[in-house]
Protein backbone atom coordinates (compact mmCIF):
# COMPACT_ATOMS: atom_id res chain seq x y z
CA UNK A 1 0.00 0.00 0.00
CA UNK A 2 2.82 2.40 0.90
CA UNK A 3 4.52 1.98 -2.49
CA UNK A 4 1.19 2.04 -4.34
CA UNK A 5 0.63 5.53 -2.95
CA UNK A 6 3.95 6.52 -4.51
CA UNK A 7 3.66 4.94 -7.94
CA UNK A 8 -0.09 4.44 -8.65
CA UNK A 9 0.64 0.71 -8.78
CA UNK A 10 2.12 -2.02 -6.60
CA UNK A 11 5.66 -2.86 -7.78
CA UNK A 12 6.37 -6.49 -8.62
CA UNK A 13 6.69 -8.99 -7.03
CA UNK A 14 4.10 -7.53 -4.64
CA UNK A 15 0.36 -7.40 -5.07
CA UNK A 16 -2.29 -6.13 -2.63
CA UNK A 17 -3.48 -9.70 -2.10
CA UNK A 18 -2.17 -11.90 0.68
CA UNK A 19 -0.06 -14.85 -0.53
CA UNK A 20 -0.29 -13.72 -4.17
CA UNK A 21 2.76 -12.37 -5.98
CA UNK A 22 3.41 -11.36 -9.57
CA UNK A 23 6.42 -11.90 -11.80
CA UNK A 24 8.38 -8.81 -12.80
CA UNK A 25 8.51 -8.01 -16.50
CA UNK A 26 11.07 -10.06 -18.41
CA UNK A 27 10.82 -13.11 -16.13
CA UNK A 28 9.45 -16.58 -16.67
CA UNK A 29 8.42 -19.15 -14.08
CA UNK A 30 8.86 -22.89 -14.44
CA UNK A 31 7.25 -25.60 -12.34
CA UNK A 32 8.52 -29.20 -12.41
CA UNK A 33 6.51 -32.39 -11.82
CA UNK A 34 7.22 -32.23 -8.08
CA UNK A 35 5.93 -28.68 -7.78
CA UNK A 36 9.35 -27.03 -7.50
CA UNK A 37 9.13 -23.43 -8.71
CA UNK A 38 11.97 -21.54 -10.33
CA UNK A 39 12.17 -18.01 -11.73
CA UNK A 40 14.51 -16.74 -14.42
CA UNK A 41 15.00 -13.40 -16.13
CA UNK A 42 15.00 -14.04 -19.86
CA UNK A 43 15.43 -10.42 -21.04
CA UNK A 44 16.07 -6.95 -19.72
CA UNK A 45 15.95 -3.54 -21.42
CA UNK A 46 19.63 -2.80 -20.78
CA UNK A 47 22.22 -1.16 -23.05
CA UNK A 48 24.92 -2.97 -25.06
CA UNK A 49 22.59 -5.52 -26.69
CA UNK A 50 22.81 -3.94 -30.16
CA UNK A 51 25.66 -3.36 -32.61
CA UNK A 52 25.49 0.44 -32.21
CA UNK A 53 28.86 0.85 -30.48
CA UNK A 54 30.74 -1.16 -33.09
CA UNK A 55 28.87 0.33 -36.06
CA UNK A 56 29.41 3.96 -35.06
CA UNK A 57 32.96 3.93 -33.68
CA UNK A 58 34.44 5.68 -36.76
CA UNK A 59 31.47 7.97 -37.52
CA UNK A 60 31.23 11.72 -37.01
CA UNK A 61 28.19 13.35 -35.37
CA UNK A 62 26.16 13.80 -38.57
CA UNK A 63 26.87 10.25 -39.72
CA UNK A 64 25.79 8.90 -36.34
CA UNK A 65 22.59 10.94 -36.42
CA UNK A 66 21.66 9.55 -39.84
CA UNK A 67 22.54 6.04 -38.66
CA UNK A 68 20.22 6.41 -35.64
CA UNK A 69 17.34 7.77 -37.73
CA UNK A 70 17.63 5.00 -40.30
CA UNK A 71 17.95 2.39 -37.56
CA UNK A 72 14.80 3.58 -35.78
CA UNK A 73 12.79 3.85 -38.99
CA UNK A 74 13.77 0.38 -40.25
CA UNK A 75 13.23 -1.35 -36.92
CA UNK A 76 9.87 0.32 -36.25
CA UNK A 77 8.71 -0.47 -39.77
CA UNK A 78 9.65 -4.11 -39.25
CA UNK A 79 7.97 -4.16 -35.81
CA UNK A 80 4.71 -2.83 -37.24
CA UNK A 81 4.85 -5.24 -40.19
CA UNK A 82 5.27 -8.26 -37.91
CA UNK A 83 2.32 -7.17 -35.78
CA UNK A 84 0.09 -6.92 -38.83
CA UNK A 85 0.08 -10.71 -39.01
CA UNK A 86 -3.44 -11.73 -38.02
CA UNK A 87 -6.29 -13.98 -39.08
CA UNK A 88 -8.83 -11.62 -37.46
CA UNK A 89 -9.74 -7.96 -38.20
CA UNK A 90 -7.04 -5.50 -37.07
CA UNK A 91 -7.20 -1.79 -36.23
CA UNK A 92 -5.32 0.96 -34.44
CA UNK A 93 -6.04 3.47 -31.68
CA UNK A 94 -5.47 6.93 -33.18
CA UNK A 95 -5.12 9.86 -30.79
CA UNK A 96 -3.71 12.27 -33.34
CA UNK A 97 -0.29 12.31 -31.65
CA UNK A 98 3.02 11.33 -33.24
CA UNK A 99 3.15 7.73 -31.97
CA UNK A 100 -0.33 6.61 -33.02
CA UNK A 101 -0.02 8.52 -36.31
CA UNK A 102 3.22 6.70 -37.09
CA UNK A 103 1.45 3.43 -36.33
CA UNK A 104 -1.25 4.32 -38.86
CA UNK A 105 1.25 5.44 -41.50
CA UNK A 106 3.37 2.31 -41.29
CA UNK A 107 0.42 -0.07 -40.98
CA UNK A 108 -1.08 1.44 -44.14
CA UNK A 109 1.89 0.13 -46.11
CA UNK A 110 1.02 -3.47 -45.29
CA UNK A 111 -2.68 -3.65 -46.09
CA UNK A 112 -4.60 -3.41 -49.34
CA UNK A 113 -7.79 -2.24 -47.68
CA UNK A 114 -8.56 0.78 -45.43
CA UNK A 115 -7.34 0.57 -41.84
CA UNK A 116 -9.88 0.78 -39.02
CA UNK A 117 -8.92 3.68 -36.72
CA UNK A 118 -10.50 4.60 -33.37
CA UNK A 119 -10.53 7.81 -31.33
CA UNK A 120 -12.19 8.83 -28.05
CA UNK A 121 -13.08 12.35 -26.93
CA UNK A 122 -15.11 14.13 -24.26
CA UNK A 123 -18.44 15.86 -24.85
CA UNK A 124 -18.35 17.83 -21.59
CA UNK A 125 -14.71 19.00 -21.59
CA UNK A 126 -13.72 19.45 -25.20
CA UNK A 127 -10.37 21.14 -24.43
CA UNK A 128 -8.88 17.66 -24.00
CA UNK A 129 -10.03 16.43 -27.40
CA UNK A 130 -7.66 15.64 -30.25
CA UNK A 131 -10.39 14.72 -32.71
CA UNK A 132 -9.33 17.16 -35.44
CA UNK A 133 -5.77 15.86 -35.54
CA UNK A 134 -6.97 12.26 -35.59
CA UNK A 135 -9.23 13.11 -38.54
CA UNK A 136 -6.31 14.76 -40.34
CA UNK A 137 -4.28 11.56 -40.10
CA UNK A 138 -7.29 9.43 -41.01
CA UNK A 139 -7.91 11.47 -44.17
CA UNK A 140 -4.26 11.39 -45.23
CA UNK A 141 -4.05 7.60 -44.95
CA UNK A 142 -7.65 6.99 -46.03
CA UNK A 143 -8.74 4.96 -43.00
CA UNK A 144 -12.23 3.95 -41.88
CA UNK A 145 -12.37 6.29 -38.91
CA UNK A 146 -14.55 5.79 -35.81
CA UNK A 147 -15.14 8.27 -32.96
CA UNK A 148 -16.82 8.07 -29.59
CA UNK A 149 -17.56 10.95 -27.19
CA UNK A 150 -18.03 10.28 -23.48
CA UNK A 151 -18.91 12.38 -20.45
CA UNK A 152 -19.09 12.25 -16.67
CA UNK A 153 -22.26 10.13 -16.68
CA UNK A 154 -20.55 7.47 -18.83
CA UNK A 155 -17.65 7.40 -16.40
CA UNK A 156 -19.97 7.06 -13.40
CA UNK A 157 -21.83 4.16 -14.99
CA UNK A 158 -18.59 2.34 -15.81
CA UNK A 159 -16.40 2.88 -12.75
CA UNK A 160 -17.69 -0.04 -10.66
CA UNK A 161 -16.94 -2.44 -13.52
CA UNK A 162 -13.49 -0.87 -13.85
CA UNK A 163 -12.58 -2.02 -10.34
CA UNK A 164 -13.33 -5.61 -11.32
CA UNK A 165 -11.59 -5.43 -14.69
CA UNK A 166 -8.36 -4.09 -13.20
CA UNK A 167 -7.91 -7.18 -10.94
CA UNK A 168 -5.79 -5.12 -8.54
CA UNK A 169 -5.64 -1.41 -7.66
CA UNK A 170 -4.30 0.59 -10.61
CA UNK A 171 -4.67 4.35 -10.09
CA UNK A 172 -4.70 5.54 -13.69
CA UNK A 173 -7.78 7.44 -14.87
CA UNK A 174 -6.80 6.83 -18.51
CA UNK A 175 -8.42 3.42 -18.05
CA UNK A 176 -11.80 5.16 -18.49
CA UNK A 177 -11.40 6.60 -22.03
CA UNK A 178 -9.34 3.52 -22.90
CA UNK A 179 -12.32 1.30 -22.09
CA UNK A 180 -14.72 3.25 -24.28
CA UNK A 181 -12.39 3.38 -27.28
CA UNK A 182 -11.73 -0.36 -26.84
CA UNK A 183 -15.46 -1.00 -26.72
CA UNK A 184 -15.89 1.04 -29.90
CA UNK A 185 -13.24 -1.08 -31.66
CA UNK A 186 -14.84 -4.34 -30.53
CA UNK A 187 -18.31 -3.22 -31.61
CA UNK A 188 -16.84 -2.30 -35.01
CA UNK A 189 -15.73 -5.89 -35.54
CA UNK A 190 -12.03 -5.48 -34.72
CA UNK A 191 -10.25 -8.08 -32.56
CA UNK A 192 -6.63 -6.81 -32.63
CA UNK A 193 -5.39 -3.21 -32.24
CA UNK A 194 -1.97 -1.63 -32.36
CA UNK A 195 -1.16 0.97 -29.69
CA UNK A 196 1.70 3.42 -29.13
CA UNK A 197 2.89 2.53 -25.62
CA UNK A 198 6.66 2.62 -25.15
CA UNK A 199 7.47 5.45 -27.55
CA UNK A 200 7.46 8.25 -24.96
CA UNK A 201 9.88 6.33 -22.75
CA UNK A 202 12.38 5.42 -25.46
CA UNK A 203 12.35 8.77 -27.25
CA UNK A 204 11.90 11.08 -24.22
CA UNK A 205 8.41 12.29 -25.07
CA UNK A 206 7.50 13.47 -21.57
CA UNK A 207 7.98 17.10 -20.59
CA UNK A 208 8.79 15.82 -17.07
CA UNK A 209 11.89 14.20 -18.50
CA UNK A 210 13.18 17.59 -19.64
CA UNK A 211 12.51 19.08 -16.21
CA UNK A 212 14.45 16.30 -14.52
CA UNK A 213 17.32 16.52 -17.01
CA UNK A 214 17.67 20.26 -16.41
CA UNK A 215 17.38 20.01 -12.61
CA UNK A 216 19.84 17.12 -12.45
CA UNK A 217 22.46 19.07 -14.40
CA UNK A 218 22.06 22.27 -12.37
CA UNK A 219 20.57 22.02 -8.86
CA UNK A 220 21.08 18.32 -8.07
CA UNK A 221 24.78 18.14 -8.97
CA UNK A 222 25.50 21.45 -7.26
CA UNK A 223 23.70 20.47 -4.07
CA UNK A 224 25.53 17.13 -3.93
CA UNK A 225 28.87 18.99 -3.92
CA UNK A 226 28.26 21.00 -0.76
CA UNK A 227 29.33 19.56 2.65
CA UNK A 228 27.04 16.98 4.25
CA UNK A 229 26.35 19.21 7.24
CA UNK A 230 24.97 21.90 4.94
CA UNK A 231 22.99 19.32 2.95
CA UNK A 232 21.41 18.16 6.20
CA UNK A 233 20.64 21.73 7.28
CA UNK A 234 18.95 22.65 3.97
CA UNK A 235 16.98 19.39 3.81
CA UNK A 236 15.66 20.02 7.34
CA UNK A 237 14.83 23.61 6.46
CA UNK A 238 12.98 22.52 3.33
CA UNK A 239 10.92 20.06 5.38
CA UNK A 240 9.57 22.93 7.47
CA UNK A 241 9.01 24.91 4.27
CA UNK A 242 6.91 22.11 2.81
CA UNK A 243 4.54 22.14 5.79
CA UNK A 244 3.96 25.84 5.13
CA UNK A 245 3.94 25.75 1.30
CA UNK A 246 2.20 22.64 -0.15
CA UNK A 247 3.57 23.13 -3.68
CA UNK A 248 7.09 22.92 -2.28
CA UNK A 249 6.72 19.14 -1.79
CA UNK A 250 8.75 18.13 -4.88
CA UNK A 251 11.74 20.35 -4.03
CA UNK A 252 11.69 19.43 -0.36
CA UNK A 253 11.80 15.73 -1.14
CA UNK A 254 14.63 16.23 -3.66
CA UNK A 255 16.83 17.91 -1.04
CA UNK A 256 16.15 15.17 1.48
CA UNK A 257 16.94 12.45 -1.07
CA UNK A 258 20.16 14.17 -2.06
CA UNK A 259 21.29 14.27 1.58
CA UNK A 260 20.35 10.61 2.13
CA UNK A 261 22.16 9.49 -1.09
CA UNK A 262 18.87 8.42 -2.68
CA UNK A 263 17.95 8.52 -6.37
CA UNK A 264 16.85 11.84 -7.92
CA UNK A 265 14.39 10.47 -10.51
CA UNK A 266 11.69 8.06 -9.35
CA UNK A 267 9.35 7.76 -12.32
CA UNK A 268 7.46 10.07 -14.64
CA UNK A 269 4.32 9.31 -12.59
CA UNK A 270 4.69 9.88 -8.85
CA UNK A 271 1.76 10.74 -6.58
CA UNK A 272 2.85 11.00 -2.94
CA UNK A 273 6.52 11.64 -2.27
CA UNK A 274 7.95 10.26 0.97
CA UNK A 275 7.58 13.62 2.68
CA UNK A 276 3.94 13.91 1.56
CA UNK A 277 3.22 10.51 3.10
CA UNK A 278 4.43 11.88 6.41
CA UNK A 279 1.29 14.04 6.33
CA UNK A 280 -0.98 11.43 4.81
CA UNK A 281 -0.07 8.41 6.94
CA UNK A 282 0.45 7.46 10.57
CA UNK A 283 3.54 5.49 9.67
CA UNK A 284 4.03 4.15 13.20
CA UNK A 285 0.82 2.13 12.72
CA UNK A 286 2.06 0.32 9.62
CA UNK A 287 2.77 -3.29 10.57
CA UNK A 288 5.75 -4.40 8.50
CA UNK A 289 4.88 -8.07 8.52
CA UNK A 290 7.16 -9.73 6.04
CA UNK A 291 4.87 -11.58 3.74
CA UNK A 292 5.97 -15.11 3.06
CA UNK A 293 7.32 -15.10 -0.47
CA UNK A 294 8.22 -18.46 -1.97
CA UNK A 295 11.21 -17.23 -3.91
CA UNK A 296 14.29 -19.30 -4.59
CA UNK A 297 16.83 -16.85 -5.94
CA UNK A 298 18.21 -13.40 -5.22
CA UNK A 299 16.52 -11.85 -8.26
CA UNK A 300 13.18 -11.79 -6.47
CA UNK A 301 14.06 -11.15 -2.84
CA UNK A 302 13.32 -7.46 -2.40
CA UNK A 303 14.13 -7.17 1.31
CA UNK A 304 14.33 -3.37 1.22
CA UNK A 305 10.89 -3.19 -0.36
CA UNK A 306 9.53 -3.88 3.13
CA UNK A 307 10.90 -0.58 4.44
CA UNK A 308 8.75 2.56 4.45
CA UNK A 309 10.85 4.26 1.79
CA UNK A 310 9.82 4.11 -1.86
CA UNK A 311 13.30 5.22 -2.92
CA UNK A 312 14.32 1.62 -2.30
CA UNK A 313 12.22 0.49 -5.26
CA UNK A 314 14.15 2.81 -7.57
CA UNK A 315 17.50 1.89 -6.00
CA UNK A 316 16.79 -1.79 -6.69
CA UNK A 317 16.76 -1.01 -10.43
CA UNK A 318 19.42 1.65 -10.76
CA UNK A 319 22.16 0.49 -8.37
CA UNK A 320 22.76 -2.77 -10.30
CA UNK A 321 22.42 -0.79 -13.55
CA UNK A 322 25.09 1.73 -12.50
CA UNK A 323 27.42 -1.03 -11.40
CA UNK A 324 27.19 -2.80 -14.76
CA UNK A 325 26.88 0.22 -17.05
CA UNK A 326 29.15 2.86 -15.59
CA UNK A 327 28.84 6.51 -16.66
CA UNK A 328 25.64 6.10 -18.67
CA UNK A 329 23.94 9.42 -19.36
CA UNK A 330 21.12 10.47 -17.08
CA UNK A 331 18.38 10.08 -19.71
CA UNK A 332 19.31 6.43 -20.33
CA UNK A 333 19.07 5.77 -16.59
CA UNK A 334 15.65 7.47 -16.46
CA UNK A 335 14.38 5.48 -19.43
CA UNK A 336 15.62 2.21 -17.95
CA UNK A 337 13.89 3.01 -14.67
CA UNK A 338 10.56 3.69 -16.40
CA UNK A 339 10.94 0.51 -18.48
CA UNK A 340 11.24 -1.41 -15.17
CA UNK A 341 8.37 0.18 -13.23
CA UNK A 342 6.02 2.71 -14.81
CA UNK A 343 5.74 1.08 -18.23
CA UNK A 344 5.17 -2.60 -17.30
CA UNK A 345 3.34 -2.15 -14.01
CA UNK A 346 1.13 0.81 -14.91
CA UNK A 347 0.88 1.64 -18.62
CA UNK A 348 1.00 -1.87 -20.06
CA UNK A 349 -1.12 -3.22 -17.22
CA UNK A 350 -3.88 -0.74 -18.01
CA UNK A 351 -3.78 -1.46 -21.75
CA UNK A 352 -3.77 -5.23 -21.30
CA UNK A 353 -6.43 -5.42 -18.59
CA UNK A 354 -8.86 -2.97 -20.19
CA UNK A 355 -8.60 -4.28 -23.77
CA UNK A 356 -8.80 -7.90 -22.66
CA UNK A 357 -11.90 -7.14 -20.58
CA UNK A 358 -13.52 -6.78 -24.01
CA UNK A 359 -11.60 -9.72 -25.59
CA UNK A 360 -9.53 -7.26 -27.59
CA UNK A 361 -5.82 -7.89 -28.11
CA UNK A 362 -3.49 -4.85 -27.99
CA UNK A 363 -0.10 -5.07 -29.69
CA UNK A 364 2.82 -2.74 -28.96
CA UNK A 365 5.20 -2.33 -31.94
CA UNK A 366 7.27 0.34 -30.17
CA UNK A 367 8.28 -2.32 -27.64
CA UNK A 368 9.67 -4.76 -30.19
CA UNK A 369 12.87 -5.95 -28.50
CA UNK A 370 15.02 -5.15 -31.54
CA UNK A 371 13.89 -1.53 -31.43
CA UNK A 372 14.29 -1.21 -27.64
CA UNK A 373 17.80 -2.72 -27.71
CA UNK A 374 18.76 -0.24 -30.44
CA UNK A 375 17.29 2.87 -28.76
CA UNK A 376 18.86 2.02 -25.40
CA UNK A 377 22.25 2.54 -27.08
CA UNK A 378 21.40 5.98 -28.48
CA UNK A 379 23.05 8.68 -26.32
CA UNK A 380 21.09 11.51 -24.74
CA UNK A 381 22.74 14.16 -26.93
CA UNK A 382 21.09 12.63 -30.01
CA UNK A 383 17.67 11.96 -28.50
CA UNK A 384 17.03 15.38 -26.93
CA UNK A 385 19.60 18.01 -28.01
CA UNK A 386 19.02 21.26 -26.11
CA UNK A 387 16.20 19.57 -24.15
CA UNK A 388 13.92 19.36 -27.17
CA UNK A 389 11.22 16.81 -26.34
CA UNK A 390 11.25 13.75 -28.63
CA UNK A 391 13.55 15.53 -31.06
CA UNK A 392 15.13 12.48 -32.71
CA UNK A 393 11.85 10.66 -33.23
CA UNK A 394 10.24 13.79 -34.61
CA UNK A 395 13.00 13.90 -37.21
CA UNK A 396 12.35 10.26 -38.09
CA UNK A 397 8.62 10.99 -38.46
CA UNK A 398 9.04 14.17 -40.51
CA UNK A 399 8.78 12.57 -43.96
CA UNK A 400 6.12 10.03 -42.95
CA UNK A 401 3.30 11.90 -41.19
CA UNK A 402 1.99 15.50 -41.53
CA UNK A 403 4.09 18.30 -40.02
CA UNK A 404 0.96 19.60 -38.23
CA UNK A 405 0.99 16.44 -36.10
CA UNK A 406 4.71 16.65 -35.35
CA UNK A 407 4.87 20.35 -34.52
CA UNK A 408 1.75 20.75 -32.41
CA UNK A 409 1.96 20.83 -28.61
CA UNK A 410 1.80 17.38 -27.02
CA UNK A 411 -1.43 16.79 -25.08
CA UNK A 412 -1.13 13.22 -23.92
CA UNK A 413 -3.94 10.70 -23.56
CA UNK A 414 -5.90 11.79 -20.50
CA UNK A 415 -9.30 12.17 -18.84
CA UNK A 416 -10.88 15.34 -17.34
CA UNK A 417 -10.62 14.06 -13.77
CA UNK A 418 -9.57 17.46 -12.47
CA UNK A 419 -12.94 18.82 -13.61
CA UNK A 420 -15.05 15.76 -12.80
CA UNK A 421 -13.69 15.67 -9.24
CA UNK A 422 -14.80 19.25 -8.57
CA UNK A 423 -18.49 18.38 -8.66
CA UNK A 424 -20.87 15.71 -7.39
CA UNK A 425 -18.51 12.89 -8.35
CA UNK A 426 -15.78 14.42 -6.20
CA UNK A 427 -18.14 14.62 -3.23
CA UNK A 428 -19.05 10.96 -3.75
CA UNK A 429 -15.38 9.96 -3.88
CA UNK A 430 -14.65 11.96 -0.73
CA UNK A 431 -17.54 10.31 1.12
CA UNK A 432 -16.53 6.79 0.08
CA UNK A 433 -12.93 7.35 1.20
CA UNK A 434 -13.78 9.04 4.49
CA UNK A 435 -16.33 6.34 5.40
CA UNK A 436 -14.14 3.39 4.35
CA UNK A 437 -13.57 0.58 6.86
CA UNK A 438 -9.86 0.87 6.19
CA UNK A 439 -9.78 3.66 8.75
CA UNK A 440 -10.35 1.09 11.48
CA UNK A 441 -6.62 0.38 11.03
CA UNK A 442 -5.81 4.00 11.92
CA UNK A 443 -3.34 4.39 9.05
CA UNK A 444 -4.54 7.58 7.40
CA UNK A 445 -4.77 11.17 8.54
CA UNK A 446 -8.41 11.96 7.74
CA UNK A 447 -7.91 15.67 8.42
CA UNK A 448 -5.21 15.81 5.72
CA UNK A 449 -7.31 13.79 3.25
CA UNK A 450 -10.24 16.17 3.71
CA UNK A 451 -7.88 19.09 3.15
CA UNK A 452 -6.74 17.54 -0.17
CA UNK A 453 -10.37 17.34 -1.28
CA UNK A 454 -11.35 20.78 -0.06
CA UNK A 455 -8.31 22.44 -1.64
CA UNK A 456 -9.29 20.79 -4.92
CA UNK A 457 -12.95 21.82 -4.65
CA UNK A 458 -11.89 25.42 -3.93
CA UNK A 459 -9.32 25.32 -6.76
CA UNK A 460 -6.43 26.09 -4.41
CA UNK A 461 -4.54 23.13 -5.87
CA UNK A 462 -5.03 20.42 -8.47
CA UNK A 463 -5.23 17.26 -6.35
Amino acid sequence: MYHYLSFLTTPAPFTMFENINKLPAGFYMSVDSKGKIEYERYWDAVPNQSSVKEDTKNMNFNEKEKYFKDGIKNRLDDAVRKRMMSDVPIGVFLSGGIDSSMNVALMSKYTNKPLETFTVGFSDYTHLNELEHAKLVSEKFKTNHHEILINENDMMEYIDDLVIQQDEPLADWVCIPLYFVSKLAKQSGVTVVQVGEGADEQFAGYSEYMKYLKYEKTYWRSFKKIPKTLQHFFSKLSSYGYWLIPNFDFYSDILKRAYLEKEFFWTGATVFWNNMKEKLLFEKNFVLKRRKIELNNDLLKPNKYFQLDSSNIIDSFLKPFDKKFKNKDFLTRMVYNDLKLRLPELLLMRVDKITMSLSLEARVPFLDHNLVEFTMDIPQEFKVPDYKVKNLFKSVSRSIIPDEIIDRKKMGFNAPMKEWLKGDFGKKVQKSIIESNIHNLNLFNLKYINKLFNDHFQEKNDN
